[in-house]
Order: C-alpha cells, then sequence, then structure tokens
C-alpha cells in the first residue's frame, strides 16, 4: 500500500510538473483562499482558543458591580465589596484587587512616565505566576510603611536596567517618593494588558475597608474559582453576600440608606471569565468572519474544480489506457485525489506566506482590544490548522472529478478516432452547480461587504456632538505625593493654560477630566433637588471636570445659560452645567436653569449633600463611539472647584495639531521638569481608533470579496470556455444551417445567463443570512437594504454578463468550415 502511495506521489509530481501553467495557477488560486483563512484563524486562536498565559486560565474570573437599573451592567469595585467576596464567597480559591497607576520616573533629568498597577499582593497567587527574579509582592507589602516596594516587568528590567541581576533591591524615585525593587517578572508576563510595566502594593486604609466606602468604585477585581466551581455559583454567592449586607446594615441609619439604594439600583456582583472580558463584544464578529472567509475558499475550491475537470477532459484516453492495461477504478481514483491533496498543499504552502503578511496587516488595522492582552501569531496551532485545511481542501475539490468517472465507458473513449475529446453530461452538471455556488458566495461576500461599507460611511458622517478637527489632546496625571491637595493641582493647572494659550499658533485651549473617545469616562448617581431620592432608581450619568474654556475648544453648543468663568472659584458657590438630554430626561417642560443637583447626596443626613446650581446647558456629546446611541447624561463641573489629579488638555490651533506637540511639552516641563505628559493625540486620531472594531472588518471583507469577484469571473469565463470549446462542431453545423452570429452569441449568453440567475438568487439568500447575524455591527442601514443588494447583485451580473461575453463572442467568430473539421 505504501508503496503504492509512493508511486502515485511520484507520478503525480510529475503530472504536475509536466503542465507547469495549469499547477501554478491552480495553486495560487487556492493559496488566496487558504492565506485568508489562515489569517483570520491565527485572529480566532489568539482571542477565542488559545489558554490565557496563566496556569488553570479557565478558573480567571473578572468580577464587576453591577446596577442594571440603572443601565450600568458593568462597573468597578469598591474596596469593601471586594474584601466581602474574597471572604465569604466559597465559589473563589483566591481574588485579589487592583487599579491603574501612573508613575513619573526621571532618567537623566527628563521625566518618564510608567504605566503601573496597584494591586492586592494576592494577585500574582490569584494569577499563580511567581516571579523570575527576587519576589513577588506580599501581604506584609500592603501595610502602611511597608508600601514603597515594586515589581518590574521584564521589558522594563532590560530596557531601564540593562538586565542587571543586581537590580533586586535597589531603590528608585517613583512620583517622588523612593521604591525599593523586590522582583522581576517572567518574560511575557502581563497583567492588566501589556501595556503595564511596574506592581506595587495597594493599601487599604480603615477608612477604606469600611462600609461608607460602598460605592467608590475605582478598582477592578480578578477572581480564581475553586476547581468545580462555576461563574453561576459565584453570582449566586454575590447576590446573598449583598442580602447579608442589607440585613446587618438595616439597623443603622447609614445602612437604610444603602438598603433603599440597593433596592432601587438592582445593585449586585456580576462574573463573566476573564477571556470573556478581554474579548469582549468581539465573539460573533469573528466567528462571522471565518465563516465568511470560507467561502473564498470554497470559491476557490470551485474553481480548481473547474479546472480539474477540464484537465480530465484532456487526459481522458490516458485514463482510459491505464484501465485497460489493468488498473481499477479505486486506483484511479486514488491517483486523481493524490494529485488534488498535492496541489492544495503546493498551494497552502503559498497561503501560509499570504498567511504572514495578513497577520501583519490585521494588527496594524486593530482590532477592537485585542492590541492590549493578544498577541496574534501564525504558531504551531496555526500552521496544523492550515495544514488540515490544505488537506481537506485537496480532498473536497478532488471528490468533483471522481463524480464524472462513474459511468464512464474507457472502451469506448479509446476506439474514439478524433483529436477532441468530449465530456459527457455529469461533467456538465457538476461545471454548472460550481459556477453557481461561486456566483452564490460571491454575492454573499460581496453583499455583506457592501452593507458593512455603506454603515461605516453612516457612522462616518455622525457628529460626536463636537468639532474634532485641529485639537491635539494630551493627559498629565498629578503624583499625590508633590500635589497633595485640590489647591495645588488647581494652581498647576491654572499655569499650565496661561503658558499653553501662549503658544504660537493656538487660538484655545480647554481642560477635562474625561476627554471624550478617551475611554476615561467617570460616572455617578446623582440627586435632583426638589426629586424624591426614593421613588424608583437614582439619576445615573457621566460626571466630567472642565475648565472655562473647554465648551469653546471643542466648540461643544451652549444651548441655555452660561459657560463657567474665573469667578467660579474654590470659595464661590459649586455650579454645574448639564448636557441636553439631561434637561431633557428630568426638565422636560420647564428651564433646568436655577435647579440644583449634586452628586455628593447624603441618604442619611440630606443637609450635608454638597448642591451645585445648574448655570447653562450644552449639547451632547458622544463618548465612546460614533455609532453609540448616548443614553447616558453628563454633568459638567468646574475644575478650579473640584481639581482631578489627572486631567486632559485640548488645543484648538490654526497650525497642524502635530507641530504642537514638542512646544507643548517644553510648555510642562517649565512648570515642573518632573512632570511628562503622555497620550498625546489629535482628537480625530481618537475618534479613528474608536472605529477599528468597524474598520477592520469592513476591510477584509472588502479584500476577500474582490477576491471572491475575481475568481467567480474567472470561473464563469472558464466554464464557458471550455464548453463553447465542447461545442465547436455543433456550431459550425448551426452556422451552416444558416443560424446567425447573433443567434449563436445568444445562444451562449443564455447559458451563462442561467446559471448566473440562479446563483444571484442564491447568494442573495445567503447575503441576507450573514447580514441577520453581523446586523450588529450594522448602523444606519438594514439588513435588506435595497441600494446595497441592488449594486451588489447589478456588478456580479455586469461581471457575469463580460465572462460570458467573451467566449460567446468566440463562438460567434467561429467559422462554418473550421467548426464542421472539428472533432
Amino acid at each position: 500500500m505504501l508503496t503504492q502511495l509512493l508511486q502515485d506521489l511520484r507520478y503525480g509530481l510529475r503530472t504536475l510538473l509536466a503542465r507547469p501553467g495549469f499547477a501554478l495557477a491552480a495553486m495560487l488560486t487556492l493559496a488566496l483562499g487558504i492565506g485568508a483563512n489562515t489569517a483570520v484563524f491565527s485572529v480566532i486562536d489568539a482571542l477565542l482558543l488559545k489558554p490565557l498565559p496563566y496556569p488553570a486560565s479557565a478558573e480567571l474570573v473578572d468580577i464587576n458591580n453591577t446596577y442594571p437599573r440603572n443601565d450600568l451592567p458593568l462597573a468597578g469595585d469598591s474596596i469593601p465589596d471586594y474584601l466581602d467576596r474574597r471572604a465569604q464567597a466559597p465559589a473563589l480559591a483566591d481574588a485579589a484587587l487592583y487599579h491603574s497607576q501612573s508613575y513619573n520616573l526621571s532618567v537623566d533629568g527628563a521625566p518618564q512616565r510608567l504605566n503601573g498597577v496597584l494591586a492586592t499582593p494576592s494577585l500574582f497567587s490569584t494569577l499563580q505566576v511567581p516571579a523570575a527574579l527576587g519576589r513577588s509582592l506580599r501581604d506584609e507589602d500592603a501595610t502602611a510603611g511597608n508600601d514603597h516596594v515594586a515589581v518590574i516587568g521584564y521589558a522594563m528590567w532590560q530596557n531601564l536596567f540593562a538586565g542587571d541581576r543586581g537590580v533586586i533591591g535597589r531603590d528608585v524615585v517613583l512620583n517622588g517618593a523612593s521604591y525599593r525593587i523586590v522582583g522581576v517578572m517572567p518574560q511575557g508576563f502581563f497583567f492588566p494588558d501589556r501595556n503595564a510595566q511596574l506592581w506595587a502594593p495597594f493599601t487599604f486604609t480603615d477608612e477604606q475597608k469600611s462600609d461608607k466606602q460602598r460605592g467608590w468604585e475605582f478598582s477592578n477585581m480578578l477572581g480564581r474559582l475553586k476547581p468545580g466551581a462555576t461563574i453561576a455559583q459565584l453570582d449566586a454567592q454575590m447576590d446573598a453576600i449583598v442580602k447579608h449586607n442589607e440585613e446587618r446594615l438595616a439597623v443603622t441609619p447609614e445602612g437604610a440608606g444603602w438598603k433603599q439604594f440597593v433596592e432601587r439600583s438592582g445593585f449586585t456582583g456580576v462574573a463573566r471569565s476573564l477571556r470573556d472580558a478581554w474579548v469582549g463584544d468581539l465573539r460573533p464578529t469573528l466567528w462571522l468572519l471565518q465563516a465568511l472567509v470560507a467561502c473564498v475558499l470554497l470559491i476557490a475550491c470551485a474553481n480548481v474544480a473547474n479546472l480539474m475537470l477540464t484537465r480530465l477532459s484532456a487526459r481522458q484516453k490516458e485514463l482510459s489506457v491505464r484501465v485497460a492495461l489493468g488498473a481499477g477504478q479505486s486506483r484511479i481514483a486514488r491517483q486523481l485525489l493524490v494529485e488534488s491533496v498535492l496541489l492544495a498543499l503546493c498551494g497552502g504552502v503559498f497561503g501560509i506566506a499570504l498567511a504572514y503578511g495578513g497577520v501583519s496587516a490585521i494588527r496594524a488595522l486593530g482590532l477592537g482590544g485585542m492590541s492590549g492582552s493578544f498577541e496574534l501569531a501564525i504558531d504551531a496551532p496555526v500552521l496544523a490548522f492550515s495544514l488540515a485545511l490544505s488537506v481537506a481542501t485537496g480532498l473536497l475539490f478532488g471528490l468533483f472529478p471522481l463524480f464524472t468517472l462513474r459511468g464512464a465507458q474507457p472502451f469506448a473513449t479509446l476506439k474514439e478516432g478524433g483529436r477532441g475529446n468530449s465530456s459527457g453530461p455529469a461533467a456538465r452538471r457538476v461545471r454548472n452547480a460550481l459556477v453557481v455556488l461561486q456566483t452564490a458566495m460571491a454575492v454573499a461576500l460581496l453583499g455583506v461587504a457592501g452593507l458593512l461599507i455603506r454603515s461605516f460611511v453612516h457612522v462616518q458622517q455622525q457628529s460626536p456632538g463636537f468639532d474634532s478637527s485641529h485639537v491635539l489632546s494630551a493627559t498629565v496625571d498629578l503624583p499625590k505625593t508633590r500635589y497633595t491637595d485640590a489647591a495645588s493641582r488647581a494652581q498647576f493647572y491654572q499655569r499650565v493654560l496661561a503658558d499653553t494659550r501662549a503658544l504660537p499658533g493656538v487660538e484655545s485651549v480647554g481642560l477635562a477630566s474625561s476627554m471624550p473617545f478617551t475611554g476615561n469616562n467617570g460616572m455617578s448617581s446623582y440627586a435632583i433637588d426638589g426629586r424624591d431620592p426614593h421613588a424608583g432608581p437614582m439619576p445615573h450619568g457621566y460626571i466630567q471636570t472642565v475648565d472655562e474654556d473647554f465648551f469653546r475648544t471643542l466648540k461643544i453648543p451652549l444651548l441655555q445659560g452660561r459657560a463657567f468663568s474665573t469667578a467660579d472659584s474654590a470659595t464661590a458657590p459649586r455650579v454645574a452645567i448639564i448636557d441636553e438630554l439631561l434637561a431633557r430626561k428630568y426638565f422636560p417642560n420647564e428651564s433646568a436653569l436655577g435647579k440644583r443637583i449634586s452628586n455628593d447626596y447624603s441618604n442619611t443626613d440630606p443637609s450635608k449633600t454638597k448642591w451645585m446650581t445648574i448655570v447653562g446647558v450644552v449639547g451632547t456629546v458622544k463618548r465612546e463611539r460614533l455609532s453609540e446611541q448616548t443614553i447616558k447624561e453628563t454633568i459638567y463641573t468646574y475644575y478650579q472647584q473640584d481639581p482631578d489629579a489627572t486631567m486632559t488638555l485640548a488645543l484648538r490651533s490654526n497650525l497642524e495639531p502635530a507641530a504642537l506637540v514638542a512646544p507643548l511639552r517644553e510648555a510642562l516641563l517649565r512648570i515642573d521638569a518632573q512632570q511628562p505628559v503622555f497620550d498625546v493625540k489629535t482628537m480625530d486620531e481618537r475618534i479613528a481608533l474608536s472605529l477599528d472594531d468597524r474598520r477592520t472588518p469592513m476591510l477584509l471583507l472588502m479584500l476577500f470579496a474582490a477576491v471572491a469577484l475575481a475568481l467567480c469571473a474567472v470561473g464563469i469565463y472558464g466554464v464557458l470556455a471550455f464548453a463553447v470549446a465542447l461545442r465547436t462542431s455543433e456550431i459550425g453545423v448551426r452556422l451552416s444551417l444558416g443560424a446567425s452570429r447573433s443567434d449563436i452569441l445568444k445562444l451562449v449568453l443564455r447559458d451563462g445567463g442561467r446559471l448566473t440567475a440562479l446563483g444571484l438568487g442564491l447568494g442573495l439568500v445567503a447575503a441576507v443570512g450573514f447580514a441577520l447575524a453581523l446586523r450588529t455591527q450594522l448602523y444606519g442601514v438594514g439588513v435588506l437594504d435595497p441600494l446595497t443588494l441592488g449594486v451588489v447583485l447589478g456588478l456580479i451580473a455586469a461581471t457575469a454578463f463580460f465572462a460570458c461575453w467573451l467566449p460567446a463572442r468566440r463562438a460567434a467568430r467561429v467559422s462554418p468550415i473550421v467548426a464542421l473539421r472539428y472533432e
């Protein structure tokens, strides 16, 4: 058996080398399909299939607070909630609390920002990853006076300390304070994303651990399930913890108010796998993308199958001779399958080369949050997938020629004396079916791509609620060790605003705690004076601290009242500006000006509530995506009355924004030589980045659809050209009997038109099915969009007509004398 297989391989290789043009065309066609599938599968493997880089990663869960009645499905975690869950949830084997922390490090006199993480020491035991050098954090590190230690990442160790093993025990100055390096994490370790460079202990004060801190949700929680425990069990246990706390605190005035808040908001805890937290909403999009790119491979297989059928027709006498010499049907079938698989494997090699380029393109384009936690690569599992796909592809298109051999009469073929070769009805039916399949798949791909293109255009045409052109944004994070109170922070920002407004080319400068499209959006419940806080869920919205020129810089329209002014100082009465959405929600038939609002409401003692008077109403802006339907209102506070440690500058200029980067850095260094500026981007860039999860699938599908259209045209042309060649004698007879050349032209076009029409109909059904699965990605366009589907059908019909017209024209030009002598 093995000997015969080796013989088949050698013979198949000689056969392919004897016709290099056919072999190259088939291999390149298959390479397109296999390469595209391999590239997309590498994304699916990295995001959905490959274990996360932690031991028993399936046990890791992301835990959030949730307020379903406030339209807030996922919120952060407070310290008391974390302590309760870690101690009282039996489903948890371990847990950790963490949040991002910016550190300023001075190197050679130039400030450098480091992305850090404040984490409970249990983070490393929860992840089950020890330090590669030194040690990880210990429980005693998270106590006051012992918390100035740090574990650094492998890349930071190499880049800043040249891989010096003596770094353990060395002191570095971070945010103006001395920290001792106690450990280096192994190469490849990251958490919560690949930007993290160091980890320091998260120290809790007694005040932070008290019930008064419930609702202060500025951190994230990671948990590890016990073996056999499930997320559903953990969710039920967190519900029970909330109920227990309600009963425990109900006897106190503070607890009674908290209980009312829980009932109004539906507050509880919710867990999801760490993979789901990182992948987000990309899972259905990725699987659908894989299904669509499989259509490209099917079209490629159909094309190669047609090539094989054409070649088989030319080899009928050769195969008949082999049968006459004693070769059985199974031996012939095996030989043809070996040739097909060999051809597919060669195409797979080319396809892997194309996949490397495809992965690089996908990595450059970005796809949602993948760059933060996942690394795309053509590794062993992806190569194994490509190998299996190549073999399966070879078997798939190799089976079609075998169907045409059933019922064949080899000895009758040997008796034929002509030079030509006939093609039986079975072969014609298979060719026609393949053309229909190609056309249908091309319609499906082009239809979905067209819907995504129209949807993307609609999204781009949406206004974010402000003018993003010629606006540069940059973030500053003030360390609390040097800017210890609100007054020092406000004074720093005053100097920054004054100096940056004086830069050449700057028209205006604004300041905001959470700039739109940065992903940093603080939210809070709030109260409205005169509205019963116990009547249903409390209002919930974005809280943003801005300066007096923020609205003018971003050109957010002022609809009523006034903007902030320097007269709204820290000692002046507290004021607020609300957006149009909030005004419509809660002041529909009256002016909101003069009304009072508070995001610091006391349930137990209303006299302690810090009210703000509404002095203005501005337009509503979008914060995360252009496609979002804004359902969360925004309250703006004045930075002099409530300055944050982290603020973002917005500079509107009549120059190119890039020209302001260097002057901006220099201005900040003059104010504070230890203060770096980071996350420097134009607002146009931020909006463009928010469209990545739409842009990348759209561009990939556009590419796949173009390939599918080209392969479809080639397939239709090839089938009709071969059919014309087989019918040359018949055409000669028709011409001799008086048929005109236009009659011959119509005859061939009619044959191609029937196949195309059937393919268009089936493809339209498939396109609608795919569009239904992708409807969450559509914006401003329906699944049955007549314009898009009409254009797609017209484009493919025109392409098919051209592919039919070429062989039809050739048939119409055949000389009757030559045709009658053709055998």
